[in-house]
């Protein structure tokens, strides 16, 4: 009997200790895993700070190696799809390899399924769309983004900017309009006004979109430029709304 017990007292005893170490074990390897996802963090950020700086030095290839290597070491991370896509869409056009385009298309539609929130995912792929030649798809990617994302001025900002370069400023004065109802200090919504104004030459309406569009954020020196342009105007022209009509094509980028 006794030596059933203490058998019984050794097995009790190797289970504890097995259990411990098998807590040990599952512990340990948790510990692994965040250091593996902190270790990927890492070489997301860097392998992106590498590629931002490539590009601001016009160093166009090595910024696509750098963001494949950010987009590898993360897949799952809607930035790094963005960024590598949205680079592939920049060498696309500046080199003329249009053979690019599907990668960029990929890339920023895994971005927007990863995130669907992803603005600038979506302006940029509606920008590829329009770009190779088709709309139908760049209407359709944003009425979706609007579908899910009801409360937000983006896709009525980005729905605008399509239908201008439609030439329907009718309609984009209306999705405008839309977007500063929900948000009426919006500086982007505000500076798509003012230049849809300012091609119909309503400088005065456009003078007032600029400048709430600074109120609201002031570091814009596009948008500055064209303050100080319409205020010159204003000077040398007693009516400002006479005179010849004239568009100002690089706020084309900054409307994007």
């Amino acid at each position: 009997m006794a030596g059933s017990i203490a058998f019984a007292g050794r097995f009790r005893s190797d289970a504890e200790r097995i259990g411990r170490l098998r807590y040990a074990l599952f512990g340990f390897l948790a510990g692994l895993a965040l250091l593996s996802q902190s270790g990927c963090q890492f070489q997301l950020a860097r392998h992106t700070a590498d590629g931002q700086q490539y590009l601001r030095s016009g160093q166009i290839s090595q910024a696509v190696d750098s963001f494949q290597q950010a987009q590898m070491s993360n897949p799952k991370n809607a930035d790094a799809n963005y960024n590598l896509g949205t680079t592939y869409y920049y060498l696309a056009k500046q080199t003329a390899q249009p053979h690019l385009n599907p990668k960029a298309e990929d890339l920023l539609r895994q971005a927007i399924a990863l995130n669907p929130s992803h603005a600038d995912a979506y302006r940029t792929l509606a920008a590829l769309y329009v770009e190779t030649n088709r709309p139908n798809e760049a209407f359709q990617l944003i009425r979706g983004w609007q579908v899910t994302q009801p409360t937000s001025p983006e896709p009525l900002i980005e729905m605008a900017r399509l239908y201008r370069e439609h030439n329907d400023p009718t309609r984009a004065t209306q999705y405008l309009a839309d977007a500063l109802m929900l948000d009426p200090n919006h500086s982007r919504a505000l500076v798509a006004m003012g230049t849809l104004r300012e091609e119909q030459g309503q400088y005065d309406l456009a003078l007032k979109n600029y400048t709430r569009s600074i109120q609201a954020n002031s570091y814009q020196p596009q948008v500055a430029q064209r303050i100080a342009a319409i205020q010159q105007r204003f000077q040398g022209d007693g009516n400002p709304q006479s005179g010849t009509r004239y568009a100002n094509p690089n706020m084309n980028a900054y409307l994007r």
